[in-house]
């Protein structure tokens, strides 16, 4: 299957090189792998949209009922950079919504980064142990397990919004990965991301998309 396009001086030839050096210089099959690469990037999003929400709003509930307020960072001892994401949070809330902002708005505004923070070693005594661990009680390992996987799936995640490279990566493992946290969190939610995530069969399908016998989508 000859591919009639040549997208190196759109993709530039630093990222284009990645893709050719891979493939033994076959600007065919870097092209094939450069599709497949955004193909299988996008067939994680959907499992990233639902674990982002299953996380931050396991982690808000709990520390909401662990110091026994919706606005649990006012009591919360974090680092300085994490009450300087708060407050900038908070802020940029207050702008966008006015006296209409609640609580849910700054839960919804902290990044994925700022809740893998909390799981973090930083925080074992203080918000781990007595609040957030419960929220993992399925998930097979150590809160610094859970932290590392979480990172992982973050560093996964910016990758993929930065449009970068993650074919080299081990992507079954990853969304294995994902799965388990979000099993741990919500089996439901696990199931519903198994039985609608086209992640698996487009990471299986690799070796014959870069031998031209299977089509992208994306």
């Amino acid at each position: 299957m000859a591919i009639p396009f040549d997208l190196g001086p759109v993709v530039g030839g630093e990222r284009f090189g990645t893709y050719l050096t891979v493939c033994d210089d076959s600007a065919e099959m870097a092209l094939r792998l450069y599709a497949w690469n955004i193909e299988v990037s996008a067939s994680f999003w959907g499992g990233f949209h639902v674990l982002e929400i299953a996380v931050r709003n396991a982690l808000n509930e709990s520390l909401c009922a662990h110091f026994e307020c919706r606005e649990w960072w006012t009591k919360a001892v974090l680092s300085d950079e994490d009450s300087r994401t708060v407050s900038r949070a908070v802020s940029s809330v207050r702008r966008r919504y006015g006296d209409a902002s609640t609580t849910g708005h700054v839960v919804a505004e902290l990044s994925l980064g700022f809740w893998t923070g909390l799981v973090s070693n930083r925080y074992h005594a203080s918000l781990w142990q007595p609040a957030l661990a419960g929220n993992f009680a399925r998930y097979a390992g150590r809160r610094s397990d859970v932290h590392l996987s979480l990172e992982r799936l973050r560093r996964l995640r910016n990758r993929v919004a930065h449009h970068e490279p993650i074919f080299a990566r081990d992507l079954l493992f990853d969304h294995r990965r994902l799965v388990e946290i979000l099993d741990a969190l919500s089996p439901e939610a696990a199931r519903f991301v198994s039985a609608h995530s086209r992640a698996p069969s487009i990471i299986s399908g690799r070796a014959a998309t870069l031998r031209g016998e299977r089509e992208t989508s994306f």
